[in-house]
């Protein structure tokens, strides 16, 4: 695998930790808003409530979250790096074993830099927990595949767990004591006492406008060390203070100003994201950008963004990567350009971090201006990020429509002879139980249409209809009858689906007899699953009933799209729908393997030929031959021999000499609703 290839999967595997740490950082968000909600009167309400160490309380949700990022980055990483270095036909890593060798080695690091803190086990440690959890993943592939590092083998029919704990026992221990022999040289060199930025401060104040330049590298920092994934703001407390003013002095124009840089660069976050959120409102209507900002928008107001950073998310996107750096940067001058024009000045007061904009403006400033720079500011900021999100949304809608695509595929067709697609835990999975939750709600809705296919006789006669079930989905427009049917088969929903295709075409039939079209016969196709239910016949018994139709009007064409059951409940459920009267039909008769059975197995009263034969007939001679086979058999065994997929005369003419009997198919008519199959009978009939 070449080293880009390589990089690029590490880049994903980073990207898809930080979304699957989602919960863990919502949970944190959520405590830091609760204890640090800038309103006195709640404030005091909670100190009165809960006591004075109500904060404590919620500090401890905090260092269990947020505190501990690093450690669980660098355990999920770690197994996200190696599943995607899995090679075909290779003994794959158990997960649990990698995240363990992840964390035993992020903890011998943070442990050899010092105590361990919530500072040394969480954001300020996320740089180290990506590079340690890539090597351990890469460490781990490398050592276990080696025999040196791999001396005792056990029976391939050991118990699955005690064979891996032995086998990579002396790996992880080997990778461990690398770490720790690391960690142990590097605490040994010594430190670099030196601020390094003293002479860029020297520099930027001897040009005057030391707060410009300074809060503008302030900015960059902030800004990368966070799209790398790390707290930007820990780190310019960490690394970087000397480029601020000292806490509680006023501003003065020489330094960095930190309630400045919180309160006017900083709007809803690092990267001004409150524009974002805004922008995500106007451009995106649908999907999980708007879902995800929709979840942003409050902790957004208290510039708490890690929702946004991590969920949308904005960390290693490329396509955010300019506005996010550009968007602050800007403000930062604009604020700066407002305080020199005289159009706004500061009060030394200190504010909380989490006041929300507007008000911030105005306490930092004790004037409107404030308020109204700041929603100058949140205006600009929006029109800045729009255009990136329009582009984010393109994006988007390609990959959805790709996912889609291929959900379709995998449900159509490798759902058939691998797991069901509904169950399978990737993206594919996912969209396909997103589309069975569609499926289900709009069945219940009665969403979902029949529309009816006629059929002829061979001297132009409408004699039937074939029910076909219509899915317009209120996102994708209208789906595959094929993809409801598989969906439905894969997840036990198709009894319910069946009945509910039964129960409207009948009510269908009731209403065109009571129009006096009494001799057009109804087919409803039906999943050989839907056999498998002792009540199916019952149930279809009680439908008829309710509308008043008698069984012969009805005809089930039984699907192939699953082999039909070889069980007793099956026979039992053939055997009773003859006896009710009900025709069955056997569909898309001639290529599968089975069909001739089935003709052994029950009473068959109609034939549907495989569309892949009619479709061709004219131009091959093979697929002649085997319908006027099929249709041999049908007129020795009295079964009906249907054509479907008929396109033209010359087509329907030659099905005809072959001896095929009814045709279904464009050249007589597409499906039509009820209304236009009523219009449609009075002149064909």
């Amino acid at each position: 695998m070449g080293l880009l290839k390589r990089v690029h999967l590490w880049m994903i595997a980073i990207r898809d930790c930080f979304i699957t740490l989602l919960p863990v950082t919502f949970f944190g968000v959520a405590a830091v808003l609760f204890k640090d909600f800038p309103l006195p009167a709640y404030q005091s309400m909670m100190t009165g409530y809960w006591g004075a160490a109500w904060q404590t309380h919620l500090q401890l949700i905090v260092d269990a979250t947020h505190g501990m990022f690093g450690a669980m980055l660098c355990a999920v990483l770690s197994v996200y790096v190696a599943h995607s270095l899995r090679r075909t036909g290779s003994e794959e890593l158990p997960h649990v074993m990698v995240a363990i060798s992840g964390l035993t080695n992020f903890m011998i690091l943070a442990a050899t830099r010092g105590p361990l803190t919530t500072h040394s086990l969480g954001h300020d440690s996320i740089l180290i927990a990506i590079g340690l959890g890539i090597f351990s993943a890469e460490a781990l592939r490398w050592a276990a595949g080696t025999r040196w590092l791999s001396p005792v083998r056990m029976p391939y029919d050991t118990d699955a767990i005690f064979y891996h704990a032995i086998r990579l026992t002396t790996p992880m221990i080997a990778i461990g004591a690398a770490v720790a022999v690391a960690a142990y040289v590097l605490a040994m060199l010594p430190t670099i006492v030196a601020s390094p930025w003293l002479n860029l401060i020297e520099m930027a104040q001897s040009h005057g406008g030391g707060a410009g330049w300074l809060s503008s590298v302030a900015v960059l920092i902030n800004q990368i060390v966070w799209f790398i994934g790390s707290h930007g703001g820990h780190f310019l407390d960490t690394y970087a203070n000397s480029l601020f003013s000292p806490r509680g002095a006023p501003y003065d124009g020489n330094l960095a100003w930190r309630p400045m840089f919180d309160a006017f660069v900083l709007i809803g976050g690092s990267g001004a994201t409150i524009g974002l959120l805004l922008a995500i409102a106007i451009a995106a209507r649908e999907g999980s950008a708007r879902k995800v900002a929709q979840l942003s928008i409050l902790p957004g107001i208290f510039n708490i963004n890690e929702t946004i950073l991590y969920g949308l998310p904005i960390v290693l996107n490329p396509i955010y990567l300019i506005p996010f750096i550009a968007v602050p940067l800007l403000l930062n001058l604009l604020t700066l350009a407002g305080v020199d024009l005289g159009l706004m000045q500061f009060r030394n007061v200190t504010i909380p971090w989490t006041t929300p904009p507007v008000i911030s403006g105005w306490m930092l400033t004790g004037s409107w201006h404030g308020a109204a720079f700041q929603v100058v500011e949140i205006c600009l900021s929006t029109a800045l990020y729009l255009p990136f999100v329009k582009k984010a949304e393109a994006v988007r809608i390609r990959e959805q429509s790709r996912i889609l695509a291929e959900t379709m595929d995998a449900i159509l067709y490798e759902g058939r002879t691998r797991l069901p697609v509904v169950r399978q835990q990737d993206q594919i999975g996912l969209m396909a139980r997103g589309l069975l939750s569609d499926l289900r709600r709009d069945m219940a809705a009665n969403v979902l249409k029949l529309a009816y296919q006629p059929k002829h006789a061979l001297d132009g006669r409408v004699v039937g209809v074939e029910a076909l079930l219509r899915w317009p989905h209120r996102r994708y427009g209208n789906l595959s009858p094929a993809v409801a049917i598989s969906l439905a088969e894969d997840s036990g929903d198709i009894h319910a689906l069946g009945s509910w295709v039964l129960e409207h075409a009948c009510a269908c039939k009731a209403r065109w007899n009571m129009q006096g079209f009494n001799r057009i016969n109804m087919a409803v196709n039906v999943s050989p699953r839907q056999l498998t239910d002792h009540a199916f016949v019952s149930r279809l018994a009680g439908i008829l009933k309710k509308h008043g139709l008698r069984p012969n009007e009805i005809e089930l064409e039984i699907t192939e799209s699953l082999h039909i059951p070889d069980t007793l409940v099956v026979d039992a459920a053939l055997r009773d729908l003859s006896q009710l009267g009900i025709r069955l039909a056997m569909d898309d008769f001639g290529m599968g393997y089975t069909s001739l059975l089935h003709l052994r197995r029950f009473r068959v009263h109609a034939i549907k030929i495989d569309g892949s034969l009619t479709r061709d007939i004219l131009s091959n001679t093979a697929s002649a031959d085997i319908i006027r086979t099929i249709a041999a058999l049908g007129r020795a065994q009295d079964i009906d021999v249907i054509a479907e997929f008929v396109e033209t005369k010359a087509q329907r003419d030659l099905l005809g000499d072959l001896g095929c009997d009814c045709f279904q198919g464009h050249f007589h008519s597409p499906a039509l609703d009820e209304a236009e199959c009523l219009e449609y009978f009075k002149i064909n009939l």
